[in-house]
């Protein structure tokens, strides 16, 4: 057991300095007052957000559906199920590592408020690397300094501060990866065609950063319908399709957002529910042909069928990481429960690092499981008294 005494405490760093700039981290009650007093769809997105970023996951995927509360089971569709009819199910992450050697751009989409995909997208640093990729194009990600410091901050993105994307983001620079943000700027023409002027932008971005970084091979991450490749609804081409067209590559796009776990059966694909399999999977048939949506998809190459989540079973906070040690709460000092235990990275806290791990404590808690490694500790109390051990 790992213990820590309050004589610790002699040496904490005055309470207004612990934090340079506001969390982005909430207290679960907060979340809720706030999404209650709005009561408007975006206000769902944002508390959807919040609970992702403070370990949340599965109040993050119910949240999220708030958005359509009258929504019914969704049905089976007639060539989803004879795809499925004469597919096998493999892993995902296995069939794009090796797509991945013959490919120069990949790109992998997310929804902002699911952690899920950003412990995917994690789970291919390696292989990536390893397969000659050297740069990690983020849309979230606004640093210039990322590179040199080795770590995000809470000044780094908006996004980046959800603890697991700061984990993929330590990941990627402690691999060697080079990061560059690459999204649009309010002077885009966002008055003219926002969405349109946008997806162009972005592209145009990665392409100049691409013509000044020729050596390896290129990994972009990013929001939702960014990834499509073809005429989106009639509105033109994606970022994906305008850097195709710029680059005169094909990239292999990836979408791991309709068919993964939603949190709740009615908001479940038929598909999700029906592959059986532990891991992110994709279908392939026996003419070789990976299952994407549908025959005639302008969306992208293919779709990751992710697993439904036992909640009642798994530390969703913390998936996949299974060496666990146990770390006491201390009692000496006052705790106005509920409070937010943060689990930072050594060294990180005082430079306004993103939490490795953040967990809501409900009670009068005496201990915590967490991942073996070497933290500091930050608690912020429901009357924003802060404790660091």
């Amino acid at each position: 057991m790992v213990k820590f005494s309050l004589l610790l405490f002699a040496c904490l760093i005055a309470q207004e300095n612990i934090i340079a700039q506001d969390f982005p981290y909430k207290l679960s009650k907060d979340i809720i007052a706030e999404k209650d007093s709005n009561q408007n769809a975006f206000a769902l997105q944002i508390a959807a957000t919040n609970f992702a970023f403070q370990g949340d996951y599965r109040q993050a995927l119910k949240t999220w559906n708030e958005q359509r509360p009258n929504q019914k089971e969704i049905k089976l569709t007639e060539f989803d199920s004879l795809f499925l009819a004469k597919s096998k199910v493999i892993s995902a992450k296995e069939y794009i590592l090796e797509k991945s050697k013959e490919e120069e751009i990949i790109i992998l989409n997310e929804l902002h408020h699911n952690s899920s995909h950003r412990k995917f997208a994690r789970s291919l640093l390696k292989g990536l690397y390893d397969n000659g990729y050297r740069y990690l194009g983020l849309e979230a990600l606004d640093d210039n300094q990322i590179n040199d410091r080795k770590f995000a901050t809470i000044e780094s993105g908006y996004y980046t501060s959800e603890p697991e994307f700061g984990n993929f983001i330590k990941e990627a620079l402690d691999l060697g990866f080079t990061l560059f943000g690459y999204e649009a700027s309010e002077t885009d023409n966002w008055d003219t065609d926002k969405w349109k002027n946008r997806e162009i932008a972005q592209a145009q971005n990665i392409y100049k950063f691409m013509q000044n970084h020729t050596d390896g091979k290129y990994f972009i991450y990013c929001g939702a319908g960014h990834a499509f490749e073809g005429d989106n609804n009639g509105r033109g081409k994606s970022m994906a399709g305008v850097l195709s067209d710029l680059t005169k590559i094909n990239p292999l796009t990836i979408d791991q957002n309709r068919y993964s776990d939603k949190g709740e059966n009615r908001y479940n694909q038929p598909l999700t529910k029906l592959v059986q399999s532990n891991v992110p999977s994709i279908l392939i048939n026996s003419e070789e042909t990976i299952f994407r949506s549908n025959s005639t998809s302008y969306e992208t190459d293919i779709s990751i069928i992710q697993p439904i989540i036992n909640f009642e079973k798994i530390d969703s906070s913390w998936l996949n990481d299974n060496v666990q040690i146990e770390v006491e709460i201390p009692t000496e000092k006052t705790i106005n429960y509920p409070a937010l235990l943060l689990i930072y990275r050594k060294g990180e806290l005082k430079m306004n690092g993103i939490p490795t791990k953040i967990i809501e404590l409900a009670n009068n808690q005496k201990k915590i499981f967490v991942k073996k490694g070497n933290y500091d500790y930050l608690i912020i109390d429901s009357k924003n008294n802060k404790i660091h051990y």
